[in-house]
C-alpha cells in the first residue's frame, strides 16, 4: 500500500528487486493475481464471523498462465473446504488444468451435454 501527496491509499506491489509497482504497472495476469488474493483474504475473513455462501467464478484464469492458473485452482481447492466453490469457464485448456492439478477436488460439469 502506497500513500500519494493527499495521503490517498493506493494499492501497490513490490517485485523481487524489492522496488513497489502500481497495480497500472502490473500485466493484466498478475493485477488479476493480486485481485483474487484479495477476494479470496475477505472471504476467509467473512466466514470466520458468518455462515458460508457460495464463492462463484466465472472465467476467474482467463489472463493467467497455465502455471498461475493451476496455483488458482489449488487455492479454489483450498477455499472449498470452507465454503461452496462453483467455478465456470468455457475455456477446455482451464477445464484440463482443474482435472489435472485438482484430480477429484474437482467435479466437472458439461453443461452444453446436460440435457433437460
Amino acid at each position: 500500500m502506497a500513500f500519494d501527496e493527499q495521503d490517498t491509499a493506493h494499492l501497490t506491489g513490490v517485485r523481487s528487486d524489492d522496488s513497489v509497482v502500481p497495480v497500472s504497472g502490473m500485466s493484466t495476469g498478475t493485477a488479476d493475481q493480486l485481485y483474487l488474493a484479495l477476494r479470496v483474504a475477505a472471504i476467509e475473513e467473512y466466514l470466520e464471523r458468518a455462515d458460508a455462501l457460495p464463492f462463484v467464478a466465472d472465467d476467474l484464469f482467463i489472463n493467467f498462465d497455465d502455471e498461475r492458473a493451476a496455483a488458482g485452482l489449488r487455492l479454489l481447492v483450498e477455499l472449498s473446504r470452507k465454503t461452496q466453490v462453483l467455478f465456470f469457464t468455457h475455456h477446455q485448456h482451464l477445464v484440463d488444468i482443474a482435472r489435472e492439478t485438482c484430480g477429484t477436488g474437482a467435479r466437472v460439469v458439461n453443461l452444453m451435454t446436460v440435457t433437460s
